[in-house]
């Protein structure tokens, strides 16, 4: 309850707050909102001078503020940083219908503030919102400058976020510690991964692939973790740093044989995982020391958070007592950074119930990652009554699919408050593997933590459409009804998810069920609502042409449309190969041909949606030719095959990118050698299956340049979709029929 001596007139009068603020929190006695100021003025140029900050007073610990007009500005009472920030964007998205978002952002705020006509209150449910992902910092981060972090930790602060993943630079530490402990550079480098493949290497999935990187790039990666950092605190977001849990290098057992090192085998088949050296042997207090005496050199001593995960997806134990191990492991942190709470993932069987006994609950924090796909932290006890934070998942491998649980994300996290596993909960994330997708469900789900009530859906609804387009619109609002209940519905099956685009498919004489290895083979939603999604929204292209929200938004439902109309046509050419029909055949692959070009022209129409703005990024990361050589590979190379030189790796396609040029250049190619071969073979004739893998690489390994220009205007190229698309076939009895007829 916010402390405040008079509230003469809440329409008019300066809001007056209690001078001796006894209850004032530690972290707002000495607040003083510059960085907030200018984050408005880095954002919202007009709204420079406009918006006031000032600390406030409350006797809970919750982040809360209060925001009003009053004349021609917009004040902000805050005891927190990060509630000062959600406030501003909470006025914005409401009373400007403006946003921000990864997938574009709409301004309209004019030059007269709207007025708010009372005082609105702001106060978080839950004391933690966390984000990213370690795969977030390659599928969508991997090349990005400061320019781009910039505006993520804006968007972070405005969206209340104040606890996050950052990794980064953890590279030269590394560099640094094994040089003190008689590493050369070569074997150095031989573990440090590329650009592309940071995430893996800091789970202990692998080391030194898509390696060597040059000391240019380790330094560029410091420089900026140390701009990063800073601008975190002054945003009032926490950083989760990497904690040293043991992993080292494989080499290590060359320099010290006697010490107790636990091999971990193969990762997905190929990969050699990082050793673990036992934190029983003294030389593991020994490396750490040296590891966190650099990590405070380089980036500062006041670190609260490590993260860190042992035995991640499948690796071993190798006989030591696991729950000694946790006690060791988070005793040595404490002894580094006494009060720092470790930062586990909840993923498959981690953590160990056996570590768990070996924790202090008061030092430690599990990250619930697939709470949108299922209910761990229910069948684990709240993860034996630890803190915990309930996560959102949303999409796999950086893909460029619609989906997501929607309604899920905003509901369950206050259902599972009101059990007793879901006692310790103390927070809810946004954990994508790829961020730049998706926009709703991050905004719902960060706006959830500030509700102490389920919002009604149309309610949520028409304040996003509001700030996303500029105002509500029935056909958009009718397109967003389909949207809900097709891409974006709470489906039960576990095999069912973001559909993936069987465009970007590697060919396969078998039918295929999914894309890449671990994909959904069920199709959750009637597809025909969301053809209906889509003929909604475009009903509205006259009227919102010049909005950037929305032609993302047209690009990407019908970019899905044509996925799904493709693999109705792949689908009708693979019956007719194992019939050995010629004619149904020929038809049916003609009309897949034509669909995979005009998914090419169609996404080239939005630079979010081209191959280019990927790549280009890579090769503008560095101005040395061989680092761009190498950022290029690692770019491509992620976005295929991904890894290792294996034609049999189960990870090809596994972050495939639906975008335009890659589409013509690999998935087409791919296709017509497939053609090529089934037509072959339907006509009696020897023929050698393609070799993909080659084809693939070869890709990864060219130099061809890519324009992140858009070739058309995705309104006018409108028409020539919908025609396309909405094209009849003929059935087997000979009767048409319509587009999304045919039984899935």
């Amino acid at each position: 309850m916010i402390l405040i001596i008079s509230y003469l007139n809440l329409f008019g009068k300066r809001i007056l707050l209690l001078a001796a603020c006894c209850f004032l929190l530690l972290n707002a006695s000495a607040q003083n909102f510059e960085s907030i100021q200018s984050l408005v003025d880095r954002r919202f140029p007009v709204l420079k001078g406009k918006v006031v900050f000032e600390a406030i007073a409350t006797k809970n610990k919750s982040d809360t503020a209060i925001y009003f007009t009053k004349g021609i500005k917009l004040f902000i009472k805050a005891n927190t940083l990060s509630a000062a920030s959600f406030a501003l964007n909470e006025y914005l998205k409401k009373y400007c219908n403006t946003s921000l978002s990864h997938t574009g952002d709409h301004i309209q705020i004019p030059a007269i503030l709207p007025q708010t006509n009372k005082a609105v209150a702001v106060s978080s449910v839950y004391p933690i919102r966390y984000a990213l992902n370690y795969c977030t910092y390659n599928y969508t981060m991997s090349f990005w400058g400061w320019k781009e972090w910039e505006k993520e930790l804006d968007w972070m602060a405005l969206n209340g976020v104040n606890l996050m993943l950052a990794p980064i630079g953890n590279e030269l530490i590394w560099q640094k510690t094994l040089k003190d402990f008689g590493f050369n550079d070569d074997e150095i480098k031989q573990y440090i991964p590329g650009p592309a493949f940071n995430a893996w290497w800091l789970m202990g999935n692998m080391e030194g692939w898509g390696g060597p990187v040059s000391d240019a790039m380790l330094a560029h990666w410091s420089n900026l973790q140390k701009k990063i950092l800073p601008r975190m605190l002054e945003l009032g977001i926490q950083p989760v740093m990497q904690g040293f849990w043991g992993m080292v290098p494989t080499t290590l057992k060359n320099h010290f044989p006697g010490a107790i090192i636990i091999d971990q085998g193969k990762w997905v088949g190929s990969f050699q995982r990082p050793s673990i050296l036992a934190p029983q042997d003294p030389l593991f207090a020994k490396m750490s020391a040296v590891y966190y005496k650099y990590m405070r050199q380089l980036y500062g001593p006041d670190v609260k958070y490590l993260g860190g995960d042992l035995f991640h997806e499948g690796g071993k134990t190798g006989g030591v007592d696991v729950t000694e191990t946790g006690t060791l492991i988070q005793a040595d942190m404490q002894k580094n950074f006494p009060g720092s709470t470790w930062v586990l993932q909840g993923w498959q069987d981690n953590p160990k119930v056996a570590m768990l006994k070996g924790l202090d609950p008061s030092h430690t924090l599990v990250l619930d990652l697939l709470g949108d796909r299922g209910d761990n932290w229910e069948k684990r006890n709240g993860y034996n009554h630890f803190p915990w934070v309930w996560c959102t998942i949303t999409n796999f491998g950086g893909k460029p699919i619609m989906e997501g649980k929607l309604l899920r994300t905003i509901t369950e996290p206050k259902r599972a408050s009101r059990t007793a596993a879901g006692s310790t909960l103390k927070g809810v994330g946004v954990i994508p593997e790829g961020i730049e997708n998706n926009a709703i469900i991050y905004d719902w789900i960060l706006a959830s933590a500030w509700q102490k009530r389920n919002v009604p859906v149309q309610e949520n609804l028409d304040n996003y459409i509001k700030a996303r387009y500029g105002k509500n619109d029935k056909d958009i609002n009718e397109g967003w009804q389909y949207l809900l209940q097709s891409v974006y519905i709470d489906y039960s099956a576990t095999n069912a998810g973001g559909y993936e685009s069987v465009l970007c498919a590697r060919p396969d004489t078998n039918l295929i069920k999914s894309v890449s290895t671990w994909g959904p083979t069920e199709l959750p939603y009637d597809p025909e609502l969301l053809i209906q999604a889509a003929m909604s929204f475009s009903k509205a292209a006259g009227r919102f042409k010049n909005v950037t929200t929305y032609r993302y938004d047209l690009v990407d439902i019908w970019r899905q449309v044509i996925a799904l109309k493709a693999q109705e046509d792949y689908e009708g050419f693979m019956l007719a190969y194992k019939r050995k029909d010629k004619e149904a055949f020929l038809k049916y692959k003609n009309l897949f041909i034509a669909l995979v070009n005009l998914q090419d022209k169609w996404t080239g129409t939005n630079p979010a949606f081209r191959v280019g703005k990927w790549i280009n990024s890579a090769k503008e990361m560095l101005p040395d030719e061989n680092d761009k050589r190498l950022s290029e590979w690692n770019a491509r190379m992620q976005i295929t095959y991904w890894g290792s030189n294996d034609p049999g790796t189960e990870l090809h396609e596994y972050a495939y990118k639906e975008w335009s040029g890659i589409i013509k250049d690999l998935y087409l190619p791919r296709w017509m050698k497939f053609f090529e071969y089934a037509e072959a073979r339907m006509n009696g004739k020897v023929a050698s299956y393609p070799d993909f893998f080659s084809m693939e690489k070869r890709w990864t390994e060219q130099r061809n340049t890519y324009s992140s220009t858009p070739d058309n205007d995705c309104i006018g190229l409108l028409p020539e979709v919908m025609k396309q698309v909405m094209t009849t076939n003929k059935g087997d009895d000979g009767k048409t029929i319509d587009f999304f007829k045919r039984a899935n």
